[in-house]
């Protein structure tokens, strides 16, 4: 049988830890290759659990009131239905008793519809034969033992592992919500599932989590056949990942997680509004630190994550965002609008386009008579998808950044993050593109519209636009736009670049101007202290057509809504119609995914 073993790049510390056994704990997860969204400063430290950081014994942590990973408590719960035999409701009242933080009714509905579903799909792929008809369910991990300078690594895959009762066929689920199968797995992230299911050590129980895991004294006999099968818990999808022999499994093994190891070495900080969960987030020197930047008074109940998106449902919806925020509840796949979806398709080419770190000219965007273009083949366009999107593109011709000569550096879909100290929140946000000139640096936001002339003072824009705002306060406090460093302020532009079929327009907001940043701010600060001081209220009305977590809201239930009347039409009682616009051109479909 072939070695699996493979060499880990060695880690130094960026911060005092305290000394603790050597061992690896390496997560399918940690090898998931998204580079647009881990970090590996977080993965590298968490990938060595012994190794924690030293602190100043009066630091004070204070840690969410409730749950926030109701995934968690469905896989839990189904762990003690399949392995004890125990009712699933049971279970489920067994898992959310043993848990640290209240479970509101939300995530309670949430945690049982999703278990309800995985325990059905569980029969339906016994009743067709791909799954065996008695498994045994343990928590099961795979381990290369400490040779040499090489220390001890066990490989762990997050799900449940099914291993049948003769011990030949070992099928691990990989659980999400919804749309197994659609998402990009890399080879990497399946084969550490594979190889756990191959080797299945059963480990014993109650072990800490910062020290090595022992075996278990009964462990299964030899297998034959690995197989990892994803699972949608919401809505009954599964899509098998990998099935193949337990010898072949190990042997490919090695070349398939070699690509992605590095980020197990560390070295790179990758700020996002992850940092806010992050253990590591006050010993940590990658996320930029800048007190006051939002301009609220007081601080959070526990280090909170905000971004333009939060600011904006928060001004419809407090409950959203306290269902998606606070409880981490699924989003429900919603229709989408015309606009959402146009302003998604021009986002993606814009991005693909800026990608080459060159200009965009009418060469991209030949007549749909003659083709698509070279970036809009790259996304799979149709012709006719094409010809609906290409006049918003046309006019971005004629404003694109990267057509001057003099441009140093160009990053597109780049993100900004800065934890405001003083009131213990992380505010990120994801800018469209970031250009480095020589007289400074230029932050652009893009957004498709029926009118490329929006009007209004620098503060109606930020009200509609919060995201070039936050971006503003955050460059204007010194954060650099392109390291994400903090650094005396240069100077630096926010432009909001509107684009419609026939005209365009770009609003330039200078981070040096004081009374600009000062509205800017006051439009922050007023959407934070909503979020962090106001008690969540479910707001029901049309708008609810668009809200992703509406399935999970009593109130939205409960409520008689109009649902004839646009949702972005202004009542009385209601949000203005500048905040349900800019609700509307927010309300996109975003994957969830487990978050480890």
């Amino acid at each position: 049988m072939s070695d699996p073993r493979v060499d880990i790049p060695v880690w130094t510390a960026p911060w005092p830890v305290r000394p603790g056994e050597e061992f690896m704990r390496v997560s399918a997860a940690h090898l998931r290759g998204d580079d647009r969204w881990e970090c590996p400063a977080q993965i590298a430290a968490k990938a060595r659990p012994s190794h924690r950081p030293e602190r100043d014994p009066q630091l004070r942590i204070v840690y969410p009131p409730h749950a926030s990973f109701p995934l968690g408590l469905v896989r839990d719960a189904a762990m003690r239905v399949l392995a004890q035999g125990i009712d699933a409701e049971v279970a489920l009242a067994g898992v959310i008793s043993d848990t640290n933080g209240e479970v509101p009714d939300a995530m309670r509905e949430v945690a049982s519809t999703a278990l309800a579903g995985y325990l059905t799909t569980i029969e339906q792929l016994r009743e067709s034969g791909e799954l065996p008809a008695q498994t045994v369910v343990r928590e099961f991990f795979a381990v290369d033992e400490a040779i040499g300078d090489a220390p001890r690594v066990e490989w762990s895959g997050w799900g449940v592992l099914h291993v049948a009762q003769d011990s030949t066929v070992r099928e691990f689920h990989v659980l999400t919500w919804d749309d197994a199968g659609r998402r990009e797995r890399s080879d990497a992230y399946v084969a550490v599932y594979a190889r756990v299911a191959a080797e299945a050590v059963a480990r014993s129980e109650g072990q800490p989590w910062h020290v090595s895991w022992q075996p278990a004294p009964a462990q299964p006999r030899a297998g034959t056949t690995v197989r990892v099968r994803e699972i949608g818990l919401l809505d009954a999808s599964h899509a098998l990942l990998y099935d193949a022999p337990i010898d072949e499994a190990l042997a490919a093994f090695g070349e398939a997680v070699s690509g992605n190891l590095h980020v197990l070495g560390g070295g790179v900080y990758n700020p996002g509004s992850r940092c806010a969960s992050c253990s590591y987030r006050w010993d940590c020197p990658g996320v930029a630190r800048l007190p006051g930047v939002l301009g609220v008074a007081g601080v959070s109940t526990w280090t909170r994550a905000v971004s333009p998106h939060d600011l904006v449902s928060s001004r419809v919806c407090t409950w959203q965002t306290h269902l998606l925020r606070d409880l981490g509840l699924p989003r429900v796949r919603r229709e989408s609008s015309a606009a959402m979806l146009r302003g998604i398709a021009v986002h993606a080419w814009l991005e693909a386009a800026h990608g080459r770190l060159m200009g965009c000219t009418p060469d991209d965007l030949p007549v749909p008579t003659e083709g698509v273009g070279d970036v809009a083949e790259s996304l799979g366009w149709s012709r006719e998808h094409y010809a609906a999107l290409r006049p918003y593109l046309l006019q971005h011709l004629h404003v694109c950044p990267l057509t001057r000569t003099d441009v140093i550096a160009a990053y597109p879909e780049h993100t900004l993050t800065a934890w405001d100290t003083d009131v213990d929140v992380v505010a990120s946000t994801r800018t469209d593109l970031v250009v480095e000139f020589p007289e400074g640096v230029v932050v652009r936001e893009t957004k498709t519209v029926a009118e490329a002339a929006v009007g209004g003072t620098a503060a109606e824009v930020f009200e509609r636009y919060p995201q070039v705002a936050l971006s503003l306060c955050l460059v204007a406090d010194g954060l650099d736009p392109v390291t994400g460093a903090v650094r005396a302020p240069r100077a630096a532009r926010i432009e909001l670049e509107l684009l419609s079929t026939d005209g365009y327009e770009v609003r330039t907001f200078d981070a040096a101007d004081a009374s600009t940043v000062l509205a800017a701010r006051a439009v922050i600060a007023d959407g934070v202290d909503r979020i962090l001081y106001s008690e969540p209220t479910p707001n029901p009305g049309s708008w609810c057509t668009w809200c992703p977590v509406s399935t999970w809201c009593v109130a939205r239930q409960t409520a008689v809504i109009e649902l004839d009347d646009a949702p972005v039409q202004e009542s009385a009682a209601g949000p203005s119609r500048v905040a349900l616009l800019s609700y509307a051109e927010t309300a996109v479909i975003v994957d969830d995914d487990i978050p480890f």
